[in-house]
């Protein structure tokens, strides 16, 4: 598949992605949504190589303020004091209608939804790996991120933007994969992360409840967790499929996979994971 067509599958998957919104009592900043977004890459849009998945999302957002006509006045801003890196801000953007300064900071994650763990449902959200919990990553913007834009060092670098006196709001995009257990039902109660939710998490047994002839499978790279898989992908019986994905969880790596129903064409995506 020509690279722009992958890239382009990836970025449809990153605007499809659902978006976590916080209550002021979940989260002390706004939430910030794009709107009428173009589904659409430029022709010229290039992806740097080599860089993590959760940075290659931030160039898809580049991509999308730039169709929604956001004036981007610094990407990735480093503040440094004393030879010494003490944060980085992910976008400061002008609203092309209001006018307004916003210091936005971008996530992209991954979650499994972990119900036997005590707390509410940010408690429960569990990276795959068993790490990464969204807790910690919400104090980190508020103890971390967010209070860089007021550092004294910072100013400088605001200066040389000429935007030192004016006001900036500061946003979070919070976008998420969810996966809950095999089986399992939602309770009521944590219906905010209903419109993240994108499929199940199995472990290595459970697995077996997919062996059904009718189904085909599909493991993809981790670049393309984002994405649906393109037509032309090869999908394995479940005895291929199992083999394969036994070795990942084998290094103790929770891995992405797909489930297609022949019979209905209908794909889906599920994790499986090595605890």
């Amino acid at each position: 598949m020509p690279e722009l067509n992958k890239l382009q599958l990836q970025y449809n998957g990153f605007l499809n992605t659902g978006q976590l919104l916080f209550t002021p009592i979940d989260f002390p900043f706004s939430n910030f949504q794009l709107k009428n977004f173009s589904k659409t890459l430029p022709i010229n849009f290039r992806m740097p190589e080599n860089i993590r998945l959760g940075q290659r999302m931030e160039v898809f957002m580049n991509a999308a303020l730039k169709n929604e006509d956001y004036t981007i006045h610094s990407k990735n801003l480093q503040i440094i004091a004393n030879k010494q890196t003490l944060g980085e801000l992910d976008f400061i953007l002008e609203d092309p209608i209001q006018k307004k300064l916003i210091h936005l900071e971008m996530v992209y994650k991954f979650y499994f939804y972990r119900p036997e763990i005590a707390g509410d449902w940010r408690a429960k959200l569990i990276g795959p790996n068993a790490k990464d919990q969204l807790v910690y990553k919400l104090d980190k913007l508020v103890q971390h991120q967010f209070p860089i834009l007021k550092n004294i060092n910072t100013q400088l670098y605001l200066k040389d933007l000429n935007l030192i006196n004016r006001k900036i709001d500061q946003q979070v995009y919070f976008k998420a994969q969810i996966f809950t257990p095999f089986e399992f039902q939602l309770e009521q109660g944590d219906s905010q992360i209903q419109n993240c939710i994108e499929g199940n998490y199995f472990t290595q047994e459970q697995l077996s409840f997919l062996s059904n002839k009718e189904f085909t499978f599909y493991i993809p790279p981790k670049n393309d967790w984002v994405s649906k898989p393109s037509e032309t992908e090869e999908f394995l019986k479940h005895r291929n499929f199992y083999k394969k994905i036994s070795a990942v969880l084998e290094e103790q790596r929770s891995c992405m996979f797909w489930v297609k129903d022949c019979n209905t064409k209908v794909c889906n995506r599920h994790f499986a994971t090595w605890w």
